[in-house]
């Protein structure tokens, strides 16, 4: 595991926001930069990349900071599908439009990048959150629309949405349901299966994924059932890249292995502040020296008041990131 790759987009978020106090910057120009920036890493650090991107938890909910960081990763997603043969555009103007449209040839996909915070406090997010089956169908009609409008012979075949894994459902949800309507193909592949596509991508034609996509030629069947998702997913990865399920079900346990060991790196960040603080507290405290009862007692009253956010993080991490293989 390289750090570089674990905070490639935290150092470049937090070099250009030392604090939140700083002026916006032109998010497209830094984008830009970074696009090209990105494709000088390999294809193992690009990976890495990926399996390891989260959310710091400590910067301000929807402040500059997190904006830059949400636009890098979808920026990250984009680079994925180059990397695979395909192109991409990203979208400047956010409404009624996907994070990330994804060009093969004469068809497309419809990207709903997601990308999360470690400390979040709950195991999965709210399934409304996660999928909007309405908006991905906006999507898809409003590219189709766009590609007739401009004389362009090309189709967009479904969605498409990216996450980590570690915000997975542990049972049966109704973003299964979604992941397999009828009318409207939606995909749900976590980071480290995009890793995996990308790692094999020599062994196989990337119109072969997009069949994938093809619910009614794989007669794919409507469920809330996880394991029944999954199945589909996982012969369907097998069948395109040409391996086992043995080597599948090693190679993606490999992967989980390493982004364990990258959220202990997260969770350090976090717990340096909470022992950053103490330190501070306890030097406050200091002209208490003649009443180590109350200097105790202060000490732990303060550390509760000032940590309380990242002591949740702590908690949420411990609670709810790991693999229960």
């Amino acid at each position: 595991m390289n750090l570089n790759n674990v905070f490639y987009f935290k150092n470049i978020v937090d070099a250009i926001y030392p604090d939140e106090n700083r002026d916006a910057v032109d998010i497209q120009k830094v984008v830009a930069r970074v696009k090209e920036n990105i494709k000088s890493l390999s294809d193992n650090d690009f990976s890495e990349v990926m399996i390891y991107c989260f959310i710091p938890d400590l910067y301000s909910g929807m402040g500059k900071k997190e904006k830059l960081f949400t636009k890098l990763t979808e920026l990250m997603v984009g680079e994925w599908w180059r990397r695979m043969s395909g192109s991409y555009n990203l979208p400047t103007k956010k409404s009624r439009t996907e994070d990330v449209e994804l060009i093969y040839k004469n068809e497309s996909i419809a990207c709903d990048v997601k990308v999360f915070r470690l400390g979040r406090s709950q195991k999965a997010p709210n399934v409304k959150d996660f999928l909007k089956l309405a908006s991905v169908q906006l999507w898809i009609k409003n590219l189709n629309q766009s590609y007739a409008d401009k004389g362009i012979k090309r189709h967009a075949i479904g969605g498409l949405v990216t996450y980590s894994s570690l915000h997975e459902w542990e049972s049966n949800s109704e973003v299964y349901t979604e992941c397999t309507n009828q009318n409207t193909h939606v995909v749900m592949l976590p980071y480290e299966v995009l890793a995996l596509f990308l790692k094999y991508k020599n062994q196989f034609d990337v119109q072969k994924f997009l069949n994938i996509w093809d619910y009614n030629g794989n007669y794919v069947a409507t469920s809330s059932n996880k394991n029944k998702y999954w199945s589909y997913i996982k012969k369907s990865i097998c069948n395109v890249i040409s391996i086992s399920a043995s080597t599948y079900e090693n190679e993606i346990k490999q992967y989980h292995s390493n982004i364990l060991l990258a959220v202990k790196e997260y969770r350090k960040i976090i717990q340096d502040t909470v022992d950053t603080a103490r330190k501070a507290i306890s030097k406050d405290m200091d002209r208490f020296k003649d009443i180590e009862s109350l200097k105790n007692y202060a000490i732990d009253e303060i550390e509760k008041r000032d940590n309380a956010t990242a002591l949740n993080y702590l908690k949420h991490i411990d609670d709810f990131r790991t693999y229960r293989e």
